[in-house]
């Protein structure tokens, strides 16, 4: 499946016999976890098998903010504060670290980086949770401020809104563009980035990991699995724990009276949606919550023609200057969820040098770069990354 954000990359060359690290998948987790690996100077190299920024993170709309998964409120009671707020914070460094790198490429442009603040809206039916969701980040000292019915109407000329919480420091990127930026940052810093090599098995063999791929065998002393629900298949753990759950996502042309910079939310993520900056596209995500039984462990990306219509109808509903629009693509991708809502990403229990960055519950473009430190930060032994071992996937054992 090619990236509806229209990216194109190109990384190609003969498989070397060894590496330090492989990591396996180059999608936005992937290519995070190889840009801290090559700029902490590990011999890494990273195997996709399709295209650079293809798979999960193609399909991905391109939404840079928390909310996470649940309210934060429900993340309060379950948690604690503290481990609430480390979450947010790990999740808002993340953002504001992978903006940074961007910018200082140059290539913040090309990515369509936007971080004018990202928006959780609430509908009649949502608004107590929301409110709710707010007061708590509120009282955690996190950076949200409470927009009323009136000024979400201003902004984005919604109608049957009753609010929205808005996260300073949030925003919208293009995913597989982004993925491509940092595949080159990677490539730059010396690692070896490989498109069109599937990693079909792994297994250990005198003292080494040994990579079997479409293109021959790669030894390694660790692999890093990247694939979402692909890691599934190279362990049972991975196969219990991300559960692959299937989106919907559409590109439209609209009649374009309303700017909405940033990026925008309902349902926790279950909607979301972004105008791109160059193209004036709206890239819309979701509607999952209506169809639970044709989005739940579906391992196959599929249109679901309802669904589709259902995003589109409220989508106009809710925001009549937008209407009428024209779809310009749709397509279906396929998420791994875990049961807290957050990643996978550290070594795998029981099997020595064999590392996830997966799992991200729809919820990676948030999360990855940062979770690539992490991935780094186990590989060299170097200073534990704050709020990393809360991500530990041991916390299912």
């Amino acid at each position: 499946m090619s990236a509806p954000d229209g990216s194109a990359s190109s990384f190609q060359g003969p498989l070397p016999d060894t590496a330090d690290v492989v990591v396996v998948g180059g999608g936005i987790a992937g290519t995070s976890a190889a840009h801290h690996l090559a700029a902490a100077g590990v011999d890494v190299l990273l195997l996709e098998a399709d295209t650079i920024g293809g798979g999960a993170t193609a399909a991905a709309v391109g939404v840079v903010s928390p909310p996470l998964r649940q309210p934060f409120h429900e993340t309060v009671h379950f948690r604690g504060e503290e481990e609430a707020r480390s979450i947010w914070e790990f999740a808002l460094r993340s953002v504001s670290g992978l903006g940074r790198l961007l910018e200082e490429r140059g290539e913040a442009d090309e990515a369509g980086l936007d971080l004018s603040g990202g928006y959780l809206l609430a509908e009649p039916h949502t608004r107590h949770e929301v409110e709710r969701s707010h007061q708590a980040l509120e009282e955690a000292g996190l950076p949200v401020h409470w927009l009323t019915a009136e000024e979400v109407r201003e902004r984005v000329g919604a109608r049957g809104l009753t609010g929205a919480s808005f996260l300073e420091g949030g925003g919208a990127l293009r995913p597989g563009a982004t993925a491509a930026c940092l595949a080159r940052s990677a490539s730059e810093a010396g690692a070896e980035v490989l498109e069109g090599v599937k990693v079909e098995a792994t297994g250990r063999r005198a003292g080494s990991l040994v990579c079997e791929t479409s293109a021959g065998e790669v030894r390694a002393e660790m692999v890093v699995y990247a694939t979402h629900v692909g890691s599934r298949r190279f362990s049972d753990f991975l196969g219990d724990e991300i559960v692959p759950i299937r989106g919907q996502g559409l590109r439209v042309r609209d009649a374009g009276a309303q700017e909405f910079p940033g990026s925008y939310a309902t349902h926790w993520k279950m909607n979301v949606w972004r105008r791109d900056p160059d193209s004036g596209e709206l890239h819309l995500g979701g509607w999952r919550h209506d169809a639970w039984d044709r989005s739940y462990w579906k391992m196959q990306p599929k249109l679901d023609q309802p669904l589709q219509a259902d995003l589109g109808e409220w989508f106009e509903s809710t925001f009549p200057s937008t209407a009428p629009v024209e779809v310009m693509d749709r397509w279906s991708g396929i998420f791994g969820w875990t049961a807290d809502y957050l990643p996978l990403v550290g070594s795998l229990p029981g099997r020595m040098g064999e590392l996830v960055i997966s799992g991200f519950s729809g919820g990676g473009l948030p999360f990855a770069f940062e979770s690539g430190r992490v991935i780094a930060s186990i590989v060299t032994g170097g200073d534990e990354v704050p709020g990393g071992a809360l991500l530990n996937p041991r916390r299912f054992t």
